[in-house]
């Protein structure tokens, strides 16, 4: 075999073709990247939008009208459940109050709103015989017992009110000088107004004794604007 038929056997190479961009796979590939890019972009700005409502800056008790001057404004992240709760654009209508105590810093829903016309029950002044816990404040929970005083023996103390909720509190002058009692204003269910109204006609002996409640109701002042997750 001479030399140039040698040469004539090696096979030549190849050219690499220059990649088109009718090609399908680069096609299919910048498909796929850009819906990477605009996946992770709505996932972003899902996770960083946040909800302005309302939260109790007081805490809020059955019987109390609601005002915004008791609400404080907060940024919450509620991608689900935000309807649930009242925009703190809108303006809470006059009359209302709330089905049950929300506390301080809590979130307000709109389903805890009813007009005040509309709770079975109402306000009741009481007046105590004896010095309030210290922890009774507004939104606390309470007992209230009456012991019948007017006999020489007293009889045992009747619960005539069991955990209702407090709105106010006057602990009124306890001194030699200016003696005076305490007050507090609870809501009562419209069944047990009887009883409270009967006990203060007889003259009985009133005690308040506190219940524990998760959350004791601050008494500091109104919370600061805060950023709560929903959970």
């Amino acid at each position: 075999m001479n030399e140039r038929d040698a040469t004539s056997t090696v096979p030549r190479a190849r050219r690499l073709a220059r990649p088109r961009w009718r090609d399908p796979r680069l096609l299919i590939g910048a498909v796929l990247v850009l819906v990477s890019l605009v996946a992770t972009t709505t996932l972003v700005r899902a996770v960083a939008e946040t909800t302005r409502v309302w939260a109790a800056a007081v805490p809020l008790v059955p019987g109390s009208e609601v005002t915004t001057d008791d609400l404080v404004a907060v940024e919450v992240k509620l991608p689900a459940s935000a309807p649930s709760y009242i925009p703190a654009s809108s303006a809470v209508q006059e009359g209302s109050t709330v089905r049950g105590v929300v506390g301080e810093g809590e979130l307000l829903p709109l389903s805890a709103l009813v007009a005040q016309a509309d709770l079975p029950g109402r306000v009741v002044s009481v007046d105590v015989s004896s010095a309030l816990p210290a922890a009774v404040a507004r939104g606390s929970g309470v007992d209230i017992w009456a012991t019948d005083a007017r006999s020489a023996e007293a009889g045992p103390p009747t619960a005539i009110l069991t955990e209702v909720d407090v709105l106010s509190v006057d602990r009124g002058t306890r001194d030699f000088t200016a003696p005076g009692a305490a007050r507090i204003e609870v809501y009562v269910p419209d069944g047990r107004i009887a009883e409270v109204v009967r006990a203060q006609a007889l003259g009985h002996h009133i005690s308040v004794v506190e219940v524990p409640r998760a959350g004791a109701p601050e008494t500091n002042g109104a919370p600061e604007e805060l950023e709560a997750e929903d959970s």
